[in-house]
């Protein structure tokens, strides 16, 4: 069946189709072609035919803990949920809750982590040209052409093309099975919208259009986006999950409680938008990349959406993103510098070819000691009360310096000490202290006297600067 005639079906009639065509080919595909699937489900007791039963086929796969599934027919007919263990104590919790008249649950370790755990490596979906560590989609037919384009998911399966038409509001996907489809160039539009929860595991939504909709309670799970499109639309309570979002554009549109979590983000563009509770996990590391682009890619995405904060008047969010941007600046700066390469092209090719490598890196070691210094001190101007830290550390060393001075009267007199280098300190001169002959002693003493003044400017700095947004 042609999208626009699948996206007519009732809802039952829909999770039907592709209960009995294109899932029941695509697990059997990942019957021959995913390593040990037949003994995971032989040891949590599933079949194929279960899990397409509960219209939820990619929970099976997503979680990396230990899982239950709960099956209730307390509204009359069969629904199924996951609940993840986040931790013992949780599970303690689940475990107290004994089972009802209503409901049954199901124990279960996802494939996934459990592959890896059987297989004691990361990278278990075997493709043409990769390995992967989850449901990637590796290959896509005529990718610029709506109509005809089609994508293929790890391991190299074509999975249900349910783009490349219209359909009238985001209403028509609450309870409708989305899992491992290609929503590729859909166009969503109008405001029709239920307020139930939507979860979308392991699709592939590239260029897809949302204008003028309401988009409420959905949660995406290991989906691939690229140049995600919204006019005039709104965004409630939506979340990504270890999703990829490569471009975006938010024009004229409202994201309250939106979260990404853990996934890789790029290329977003924000006009006219309001935000509210918007929250953003940085993932570790990107799948495609190593450290040190992770950490570039990150600090443009906290960039950005420091603008989007202050254009909407978050001061804290704002101040927050700023700090978050400087540091990741900060990691970008300290894993992408290479103290050994320029040494290597010096041995080989002389210092011509060697001195840009070597100017950079020692412009890079200055920023990376400057900025790790303003970051320990003062947050970057947006912790200021770190600099109260600085000042009890600085007057502490001094205070063991004088201790040991073998210089009278404070030599082995801490509360002696103590006094002349918080008087020291806070600049208010000797007092009833005598000042000392020793020359050299005077000058140490004149050092403390300048971490005072210096640190009680940043801590003035810091606090005019919450002001700035």
């Amino acid at each position: 069946m042609k999208p626009k005639e699948l996206w007519k079906l009732s809802i039952d009639d829909f999770n039907q189709w592709r209960r009995e065509n294109d899932l029941l080919k695509l697990f059997n595909c990942f019957q021959k072609s995913l390593p040990h699937f037949d003994e995971w489900l032989k040891e949590f007791n599933f079949t194929i035919d279960f899990i397409l039963k509960t219209d939820k086929p990619g929970g099976f796969f997503y979680w990396d803990t230990e899982t239950i599934l709960v099956k209730s027919i307390e509204r009359g007919f069969d629904d199924y949920f996951f609940i993840p263990i986040e931790n013992e104590a949780h599970d303690m919790r689940l475990r107290e809750k004994s089972e009802s008249d209503t409901t049954i649950e199901y124990r279960f370790i996802p494939y996934l982590r459990w592959a890896k755990n059987k297989l004691g490596k990361e990278n278990i979906i075997e493709s043409k040209y990769s390995s992967q560590n989850t449901f990637r989609f590796v290959l896509t037919n005529a990718p610029d052409v709506p109509k005809a384009s089609n994508t293929f998911i790890a391991p190299g399966i074509p999975v249900l093309k349910l783009g490349g038409t219209k359909i009238k509001g985001w209403g028509l996907t609450a309870n409708v099975n989305l899992d491992f489809a290609d929503l590729d160039f859909l166009v969503v539009k109008g405001h029709h919208h239920f307020s139930t929860e939507t979860n979308i595991f392991f699709s592939s939504c590239r260029n897809i259009i949302f204008e003028d909709s309401v988009v409420n309670f959905t949660n995406f799970y290991g989906c691939h986006f690229e140049k995600l499109q919204s006019r005039n639309s709104r965004f409630y309570s939506t979340r990504f999950f270890t999703c990829n979002l490569f471009g975006a554009d938010f024009e004229n549109s409202s994201l309250v409680n939106f979260v990404i979590d853990n996934s890789s983000m790029s290329s977003f563009s924000f006009n006219r938008v309001e935000v509210d509770n918007l929250t953003y996990i940085p993932p570790k590391k990107n799948w495609y990349s190593g450290a040190a682009l992770t950490y570039e890619n990150v600090m443009e995405n906290y960039k950005r959406l420091r603008v989007l904060y202050q254009n909407n008047g978050h001061r804290k969010e704002a101040g927050e993103a700023y700090f978050n941007e400087r540091l990741y600046e900060l990691k970008y700066n300290k894993s992408s510098v290479q103290f050994t390469r320029p040494i290597k092209v010096l041995y080989k090719m002389g210092y011509d070819y060697s001195k840009p490598l070597i100017v950079e890196n020692v412009d890079k070691a200055g920023t990376i000691i400057a900025d790790s210094f303003s970051c320990l001190v003062w947050g970057f101007g947006e912790r200021p009360f770190r600099t109260l830290i600085s000042s009890a550390v600085v007057l502490l060393s001094y205070s063991i310096c004088y201790f040991f001075s073998g210089v009278a009267p404070v030599n082995h007199d801490f509360s002696t000490s103590m006094y002349l280098s918080t008087i020291m300190f806070t600049t208010l001169g000797f007092g009833d202290f005598v000042p000392f002959q020793n020359g050299s002693f005077k000058i140490f003493m004149a050092t403390e006297a300048l971490f005072g003044v210096f640190i009680f400017g940043l801590f003035i700095a810091g606090y005019a600067n919450k002001s700035k947004y």
